[in-house]
């Protein structure tokens, strides 16, 4: 080959590139991010919007309906989902995988101007933002104090520490939850209004007038341009109480005569604590661009700094630190990616019996690996979990051309000792070099096509793909021309095979009995087809048993408990719920920290305030101080979290999902009833959960819908309003004014404004009789009481209402309990055969079950891709179809031992082990080539017939083909028994390749040799010629 001779005769030009190259690749490496995950970027736009007071059915009427009418035109729609609680409502718009999400969000922005005219004017502006996995907090930390009121606390975390925190390099900003935010607050006298015939809408006005800084105009006074501003802002509390209302006559009314001016806070509607304590939750984000563990490194360094500044009385902890996690997961698969490459060369060296060859593989292992981190940084990469189990994978390939090479070298010297060593190696390498670079061409069709097909599987491993691709590549390269090179270089005029130990010297003796034994096999090639077709069925019958899971879990310690009280139940009693779970597990020794949160539920950024909800947040100590998985401690203790009375609620446990992966719906199985009536399917919905409620397997049922929030209907009577002069709309207006309260200006205290809400104090409003009796003025002044305009009757409305593309739906949630998903999901549709829907409503399954069955289709159609391109390459290499039917009719001979290693060891069939089966076909394409171009020469340049061929072929390819299978086995053993987090994230995938391989492994040496003899021309066969056993 070219580029061999040319490395041969310029070895020194060759270094030289080599070392540019390498000093390249180091400084890539220098600069690649490090993240837990790839860059995700999902084709989904979220839209927020805030009504404070607002209920859930107002929501959906007044703006679910005008917006979702306006989303469902924008184009490459895949489907809407929306959320409507009381006081918010959030939309996701999810587009189709493969679409620009720049357009898409500039489509978003369209819809809602479009629909800006239909919704209410007091709402918050909506916030609209594209779903970025890289703004996740890369840290959480608290702020608490034993001296310090939680508005205090909350003013100086907002207006102090954060600020400190955002300077940060790499940080982007961040976001406070739980504490009280300050606020000016004017709570009215109703009975005092009444007296001087004021009203709600009038004192907001003269808040509004009497609170004014601006600009007037400039003036030239002499040589200066001088502007001037009317100072008219309130300076203090008692400016804004002397504040005059109205006139009456002689006498003025000031807002003290109707009204308590008072610095107070917001109403209380989380409540946070880290282990027990009041604290102020500070979650940092980071720059998308920014590297992970850098970022938490020097929000480290900056409270260290600050520690010598912060007042004594705050005390600084740490809810979450991302970069622990990050840092703890590569460091495990670099460990694996250490072990592999130590126990990839000692199977090198054993089979080949020279440390000389054993250096030739050791110079071309790390000038691959770190060539490739160089093209990482071209391709914009990163260091995470994906990309070096990428490399993980790759180190057992990597080799594979090189170990042909020098297998091929080290024949042709043994046969031919005298011959010239660069002539030799020039040679040999001419020799295999179309069979070795076929091969990588067939491998890259496997995998490549996986980036072909759409979906989160192709945003999850794309890198890891890539950066096997890209290594396969490199060692290709390496192998004609750095291997030559050095192989030239050590060998020296020696033979290689000189000195080989007691090793290779059984592997000679094994060779010849190998001989003997796959003649016998090749002679009987049905009977032995039919041995390996029944393990096939036996193990494919295990793969049911299996069950399956999208991702595997990460064994990073991270709990999360659910609390669900009645509809209705305050803050307060949620609170003390939480802290009764606390107090039960706030003993055990490998809980690290507890943060609770009362009165909030998180989704991605947004903390939605939801009274009757709370959760705790349990950190366990590190994997390496603990004996025990995550999965095993939530066994242990959910039954003690059971045993905390929840008066009328549930608690519910789960390991805490990957961040950044988005998982669809709040469960592992989700059962989805759409339907036109909330009603009808609330009561078709409690069917489903009473039929699951008992089930074994299943744990944390509960369903998304409660109809059961009380609430005051207040029907105005239109005739009796309409005489006094009252709108429908004014006295809407004039209750959410009281009940709710108005921000009617802000206060300037320095630099910070506060707002300033005019409300009716909140002991006046504790029964419906106070809500009677609250005034409603008429246009003309006069003053009634709202039980003389209208009826209020206690009734009971919906918490949330779900909408999935418009259509209304309750969901039945269940996580899967000792059990994998796919199992709990077939044991749901077994349980729920029987229960029928009305007309016109539907049941669709969601939540992980929805993953994976989307992953089956996209494996589907990955699998296709890849059997059709390496079919393809096959038939063009061979020039004909029978050698690619055989190679590619014995990988599901191959796989069967895939399902039996993940039964033997207990893991269910998931999105991982979807790289394992794509290793296992490369393997098997990769030795199927080696035999079978081989058999195919020496049947067509020394006339032997098939029989006599293959085994001939199979004798003298037997060691490299089982080196290089061995090679890329070995590469998977370290993260097979990791035990670290990133590891443990790749673990299945590694024992479904060690089973495919050490299968693949019998059906190269047997099986194969028996499919070319029941495919080749029985007329050309010499079954029963007596030389075979000679050979």
């Amino acid at each position: 080959m070219q580029l061999t001779r040319y490395s041969l005769k310029n070895r020194l030009s060759v270094a030289a590139i080599t070392l540019a190259l390498l000093v390249l690749g180091l400084y890539g490496l220098s600069y690649l991010p490090v993240d837990l995950l790839p860059s995700i970027t999902y084709p989904m736009i979220k839209v927020h919007i805030w009504w404070r007071g607002a209920t859930p059915d107002e929501i959906d009427k007044s703006i679910a309906d005008p917006i979702e009418r306006q989303m469902a035109t924008v184009d490459d729609l895949d489907y809407l989902e929306s959320s409507s609680i009381e006081g918010m409502y959030t939309l996701l718009v999810n587009f189709r995988y493969g679409v620009d999400v720049n357009v898409g969000y500039q489509d978003v922005l369209a819809a809602m101007a479009r629909a800006a005219r239909q919704l209410p004017a007091d709402m918050d502006p909506p916030v609209v933002v594209k779903a970025d996995p890289s703004q996740l907090p890369v840290m959480q930390m608290t702020v608490s104090s034993e001296k310090w009121d939680l508005t205090r606390l909350r003013t100086w975390s907002e207006e102090w520490l954060s600020q400190q925190i955002i300077a940060v390099a790499g940080v982007a900003g961040s976001e406070l939850v739980g504490g009280y935010k300050r606020e000016i607050r004017i709570h009215l006298d109703a009975d005092a209004l009444e007296k001087y015939h004021l009203t709600v809408p009038m004192l907001i006005k003269r808040l509004s007038e009497e609170n004014i800084e601006q600009f007037s105009g400039r003036l030239t006074v002499g040589k200066k341009e001088i502007i001037a501003r009317t100072m008219g802002e309130f300076a203090s509390l008692e400016e804004i109480e002397n504040l005059v209302i109205a006139n009456k006559g002689t006498s003025v009314v000031k807002l003290s005569d109707v009204a308590e001016v008072s610095d107070s806070h917001e109403e209380a509607r989380v409540i946070t604590r880290l282990n027990g304590k009041p604290c102020v939750k500070l979650s940092i984000l980071k720059q998308s661009s920014a590297n992970t563990v850098e970022v938490a490194q020097n929000v480290n360094r900056k409270i260290a700094e600050l520690s010598r500044i912060i007042p004594e009385e705050i005390t600084l902890g740490i809810v979450e630190n991302q970069a622990d996690y990050v840092q703890g997961a590569l460091d495990g698969v670099k460990s694996s990616a250490i072990e592999a490459a130590i126990l990839v060369i000692l199977v090198v060296w054993l089979f080949l019996g020279s440390w000389r060859q054993v250096m030739i593989i050791l110079t071309a292992l790390p000038l691959t690996l770190i060539l490739n981190f160089g093209l990482m940084k071209i391709a914009g990469f990163s260091l995470n979990i994906f990309s070096l189990g990428g490399l993980v994978i790759a180190i057992g390939i990597l080799v594979d051309n090189s170990i042909i090479v020098i297998e091929s070298v080290a024949a042709r010297r043994a046969m031919k000792p005298d011959e010239d060593v660069d002539l030799a190696v020039e040679n040999a390498t001419a020799e295999i070099g179309p069979a070795i670079i076929a091969g990588t061409v067939s491998f890259l069709a496997l995998f490549l096509p996986f980036l072909l097909v759409p979906g989160l599987l192709s945003l999850l491993f794309n890198e890891l793909i890539m950066v096997i691709a890209g290594i396969v590549m490199v060692s290709l390269a390496m192998a004609i021309t750095i291997t030559p090179s050095i192989t030239g270089f050590f060998l020296g005029f020696k033979s290689s095979r000189k000195g080989a130990g007691k090793f290779a010297q059984f592997f000679e003796q094994m060779n010849f009995s190998y001989g003997r034994v796959v003649e016998i096999f090749c002679r009987r090639p049905w009977l032995v087809t039919v041995v390996f077709a029944a393990i096939m069925f036996f193990s494919f019958s295990l793969a049911s048993r299996n069950g399956t899971e999208f991702l595997p879990k990460m064994d990073d310690g991270r709990i999360m408990v659910k609390v669900k009280l009645p509809t209705g139940a305050s803050l307060e009693q949620t609170s003390i719920a939480l802290t009764a779970i606390e107090r039960q597990l706030a003993d055990n020794p490998l809980i690290e920290s507890i943060f609770s949160m009362a009165g909030g539920r998180v989704w991605g950024l947004a903390t939605y305030e939801v009274a009757n909800e709370g959760e705790l947040n349990i950190q366990l100590v590190p994997s390496e101080k603990r004996k025990i998985s995550t999965a095993k401690f939530i066994a242990q203790i959910r039954p003690l979290v059971m045993q905390v009375p929840v008066p009328g609620g549930m608690a519910m446990v789960s390991q805490s999902s990957i961040k950044g992966i988005r998982k669809l719906g709040d469960a592992d199985i989700e059962l989805k009833i759409k339907g036109d009536e909330v009603s009808v399917l609330f009561d078709n919905a409690r069917k489903f959960m009473s039929a699951l409620s008992d089930q074994s397997g299943l744990a944390n049922v509960n369903l998304s819908l409660d109809m059961t929030k009380p609430e005051f209907q207040i029907f105005l009577d239109r005739q009796k309003a309409a005489d006094c002069g009252i709108s429908v709309a004014e006295a809407a207006q004039t209750l959410r004014s009281l009940v709710t309260g108005t921000i009617a200006t802000r206060f300037r205290d320095g630099s910070e404004y506060y707002g300033i809400r005019v409300i009716i104090p909140e002991n006046r409003l504790v029964s419906q009789q106070d809500l009677e009796l609250l005034p409603i003025t008429s246009k003309n002044g006069n003053v009634y009481k709202l039980s003389e305009i209208a009826e209020v009757k206690q009734a009971f409305g919906p918490v949330e209402i779900i909408r999935d593309d418009q259509i209304k739906q309750v969901v039945v949630r269940a996580d899967a309990a000792g059990i994998s998903v796919g199992s709990a999901l077939a044991q749901i549709k077994e349980k729920i055969g029987n229960i029928q829907l009305p007309a016109g409503y539907t049941l669709s399954y969601g939540g992980e079950a929805q993953m994976i069955a989307d992953m089956i289709r996209s494996v589907t159609n990955i699998m296709l891709f890849a059997v059709f391109f390496s079919f393809i390459v096959l038939t063009v290499q061979f020039n004909n179809v029978k050698l690619p039917v055989i190679i590619l009719g014995s990988i599901p001979f191959c796989i069967s031992g895939m399902f039996i290693f993940l039964f033997l060891t207990g893991f269910p069939v998931g999105a991982t082990v979807l790289i394992g089966v794509l290793v296992v076909i490369a393997a098997t394409v990769n030795d199927g080539v080696l035999l079978l171009t081989f058999a195919e020469e020496l049947s067509e340049n020394e006339n032997l017939p098939p029989l006599e061929a293959v085994v001939k072929a199979a004798k003298l390819r037997l060691r490299p083909r089982i080196m290089t299978t061995v090679s890329t086995l070995a590469g998977f053993i370290p993260l097979a028994i990791s035990a670290s987090d990133g590891g443990g994230m790749l673990q299945p995938m590694a024992i479904a390749a060690i089973g495919g391989l050490t299968m693949e492994i019998f059906v190269a040496l047997f099986l194969m040799p028996c499919l070319y003899m029941l495919l080749s021309s029985k007329k050309n066969s010499k079954l029963n010629n007596p030389e075979l056993t000679t050979l």
